[in-house]
């Protein structure tokens, strides 16, 4: 059987699932690491590659800076998928987001990322843009929640998806992150009735 392996023949592309991608998955797993125990003002590429075994000349010629590294995590989060339920009811398709919401956000990892990224949102453009295109298509994703419910007849025609949204997350996220009361699931079916009221 012919090498196509080396030589002349061989195939110069990256290959998906090659060292590259291992790399990255390396760096972004220590990443969320250090972020988690040291805060992003204490985070140090070069822990991240001891941390991530990788030597230290890769990380910095791929991400120069930290908050290029936080960019470059936050932008792989934004692929992550966004849970858009489907129960025939908006009301209970809302419940059941929120839910999803409190269940990530006691996830240390990723509050560990949305601090870091508020953190380096402060000096770094390419943070701030990263955050936009995070939160633009999360919205995205989720606003087919209204849509179909505007669909059903359950919200007025030209309803904004986002602004829906809005209301009824940003309560949980702020008990979730800054409170020490407990998210229920009555709160969080209290919470999306508010939101469903203001619109419908």
């Amino acid at each position: 059987m012919r090498d196509t392996t080396t030589g002349p023949t061989a195939d110069p592309r990256p290959r998906p699932g090659g060292r590259s991608a291992r790399v990255v998955a390396a760096v972004h797993a220590a990443t969320l690491e250090l972020l988690a125990e040291l805060g992003y003002e204490s985070l140090q590429l070069s822990d991240v590659a001891k941390r991530a075994e990788v030597n230290k000349t890769t990380v910095y010629r791929r991400w120069p800076t930290k908050a290029a590294l936080i960019a470059d995590l936050l932008t792989s989060f934004t692929k992550s998928t966004v849970a858009t339920p489907d129960t025939g009811s908006l009301q209970e398709d809302l419940e059941a987001l929120l839910s999803d919401i409190v269940t990530a956000l006691a996830n240390r990892s990723v509050r560990a990322v949305l601090n870091g990224a508020l953190a380096g949102a402060d000096d770094s453009n390419d943070v701030r843009a990263a955050q936009a295109r995070f939160w633009a298509e999360r919205f995205r994703r989720s606003g087919a929640i209204v849509e179909r419910a505007i669909t059903r007849g359950e919200l007025p025609p030209g309803t904004d998806p986002r602004a829906l949204l809005e209301m009824a997350a940003s309560p949980v996220y702020f008990r979730a992150l800054f409170t020490v009361d407990a998210v229920t699931p009555e709160y969080l079916a209290e919470t999306a009735r508010r939101a469903i009221r203001a619109f419908a």
